[in-house]
């Protein structure tokens, strides 16, 4: 599972101290990770290797921080309280302001 930020990483932005909630915080690093990834869609590869390894870049860095912003926005809506103000397969803004431009839509 790619994971585009560290756990240490998350719990710096996130000013969490303790590891009470490190599982459910990996977890959500992970379904994010997944998330921003199928997001990009053909840009993926400016951002993961094939073998799975983080390419350093611009790209890497907004998708980074579309990441954190995402974890911030999941931590405060843990029980879907503002699932109203999203359309199914839609991030929040503040996390698609980062990387609208990276989306290249993959036609099947």
């Amino acid at each position: 599972m790619i994971e585009l930020v560290t756990l240490p990483q998350a719990k710096e932005h996130l000013r969490i101290d303790d590891d009470a909630g490190d599982a459910d915080l990996t977890l959500k690093i992970q379904a994010g990770s997944a998330a921003i990834l199928a997001y990009v869609q053909g840009s993926r590869d400016r951002i993961v290797s094939s073998d799975g390894a983080l390419i350093e870049g611009e790209p890497l860095l907004r998708t980074q921080t579309a990441l954190l912003m995402l974890l911030g926005w999941l931590d405060r809506n843990r029980g879907g309280e503002e699932e109203e103000k999203l359309k199914q397969g839609e991030l929040p803004f503040s996390v698609t302001m980062l990387i609208y431009d990276l989306r290249r839509p993959t036609i099947f």
